[in-house]
This record gives C-alpha cells, sequence and structure tokens, in this order.
C-alpha cells in the first residue's frame, strides 16, 4: 500500500502521527544555554522541515507550486493583501504606542534599538518564515486535509467547512499564553489579552484555510503567513531589538491593537465560511 493510500484510508492517524512528530521536534533541540532568538529559530526550522517531509512523502500534491485560476483564487489574493495590510497596521501601531508610552511627557521618539542589528533582524526575517512553513504545513497542509478527508469519508456533510473549525479551534489554543510576573494594575489587560489571543489566532487559521480551499497552494498561505508575523512583529523588534516571551503582556496598548486586528479578522473569516461550506469546496 503506497504512502498516499495511508493517507487517505486512515487520515485521522496520519495526522495524530504528523502532530506528534511535531511536538518531538521541539523536545529534541534544548532551548537552554541557546540565545532565545536562536533556539527558537532552530527549533521550528526543524519542525517546519520535518512536516514539509511527510507532505512529500504523504501528500506530495500539496507541496505544488500551481494556483488556481479564475475569480476565487483572484479572490484570495485580494485576502492574502487584506491580511498583510492589517499586520502592518496593527505592528506600526504597536511600536508607535509602546515608543509614546515609554517617553516622559508622552513625548514620541522613534529610534532603532542597538540590538536590533542586521544579523537580529534576519534571524527575525527567517524565523518569521520557518514559522509560516511549519504552522501552514502542520495546521493547514496535515490538520486540515486530513480532518476533511475523514469527514468525507465517512460521508459527514460540509466536510471541508467542519475540518477548517476544527484546525482553526487546535490553532488557536496554542496560542494561548500567561504571564505570572505581572503587576496587578495590569492583570485585567493580560487577562482579556490571554482569552483573545486564541480567538483571534483561531480566526487567522480559519481565513488561511480559506485561502486554501480557493487556490490549492500552500505556498500562498506560507507568504501569508510568514507577512502577517514579519510586518505585525518587525516595528516593536526595530524599537527593541527583541520579541516579547508572551502575548499577555498586561499593557493597555497592546490588548487594543489586539482588539482591534480580531475584529478586523471576523468579515474575513465569514467570507472564507462562504467559500468553505460549499460541497465542492476545493481541496
Amino acid at each position: 500500500m503506497s504512502l498516499q493510500k495511508i493517507r487517505n484510508n486512515h487520515p485521522l492517524a496520519y495526522t495524530a502521527a504528523a502532530y506528534a512528530l511535531a511536538v518531538a521536534c521541539f523536545t529534541v533541540v534544548p532551548a537552554e544555554g541557546l540565545d532565545p532568538l536562536v533556539a527558537s529559530l532552530v527549533q521550528t526550522a526543524l519542525a517546519a522541515l520535518c512536516m514539509l517531509c511527510v507532505l512529500a512523502a504523504f501528500d506530495p500534491s500539496s507541496l505544488r507550486w500551481k494556483m488556481r485560476r479564475g475569480t476565487q483564487s483572484r479572490t484570495a489574493l485580494l485576502v492574502c493583501g487584506v491580511l498583510a495590510l492589517v499586520a502592518l497596521a496593527a505592528g506600526v501601531a504597536v511600536a508607535l504606542l509602546s515608543a509614546l508610552g515609554g517617553q516622559e511627557g508622552g513625548s514620541l521618539s522613534f529610534f532603532v534599538s542597538p540590538m536590533a542589528s542586521p544579523s537580529g533582524v534576519a534571524l527575525f526575517l527567517l524565523l518569521c518564515l520557518v514559522t509560516g512553513v511549519f504552522e501552514e504545513a502542520l495546521f493547514r497542509g496535515i490538520v486540515f486535509k486530513g480532518f476533511a478527508t475523514a469527514l468525507k469519508n465517512e460521508e459527514r456533510p460540509r466536510p471541508v467547512l467542519v475540518a477548517a473549525v476544527v484546525q482553526a479551534v487546535v490553532f488557536g489554543l496554542l496560542h494561548v499564553t500567561t504571564s505570572t510576573s505581572l503587576e496587578s494594575a495590569t492583570f485585567s489587560a493580560a487577562a482579556v489579552q490571554t482569552l483573545v489571543k486564541p480567538v483571534q489566532a483561531a480566526l487567522f487559521g480559519f481565513v488561511v484555510a480559506g485561502v486554501l480551499a480557493r487556490t490549492g497552494n500552500l505556498w500562498l498561505l506560507v507568504g501569508t503567513h510568514a507577512a502577517f508575523n514579519a510586518l505585525s512583529e518587525a516595528p516593536l523588534f526595530a524599537l527593541t531589538g527583541a520579541l516579547p516571551a508572551t502575548y499577555a503582556t498586561g499593557q493597555p496598548a497592546d490588548l487594543a491593537v489586539l482588539l482591534a486586528t480580531t475584529v478586523l479578522l471576523v468579515p474575513l473569516a465569514i467570507h472564507a465560511a462562504s467559500c468553505l461550506k460549499k460541497p465542492d469546496g476545493c481541496l
């Protein structure tokens, strides 16, 4: 029996095994003693490589570069552009508010941190890229398509839509984060961030699942995801030379931007559902 048939006949086992492999990748490379950015880059790059190998072996058609033609693909490209604009607006807003809030009297001082060296920026951008490869290969290429195949095999109604919801929920839950070192004054903001961030991530995952259903091109998702991460975090990285250790910063400015981006993703998710609910919704 070929590996492709194993995937088609046992999609849930295939998905679970791939997920376990991804988790193992983050335990094989120890983070102790390494720069946090370097450690994250190495771990994520290993996981990304493993996920690409899984797809190449079990679902090679998902790695094709060709994109479907037609109105659906053009609409998907527009959605990707909107996601990039949302990320850029969020990144600039966080950086400006951070610079403003860190100055006495509220005067704005925007500067590039000496810690944001060319090599540091290169590592940051590379991390954004490998994160896009890893998360899209796993959650959209494997989990989303795996659940869709399982539901189709069982002749469940709207399998693509249900699979998109499942992978979005899983993707969102993996973005749950907390911080135990926050001052009491910022705890309420951090608590809201802890609740909202998984929702934002789930909405993003659902939207890009819709893009995959329209285009059949995983690499478009990789580029969009990498751009979203880079544009939303690059301005702050330039200011501080480091990435935040947690999404739950407790800062009202960060919370406001998070809420705004979450709201902006809602209409995109509704639009994605219109394609995903169709019985011939690609995949």
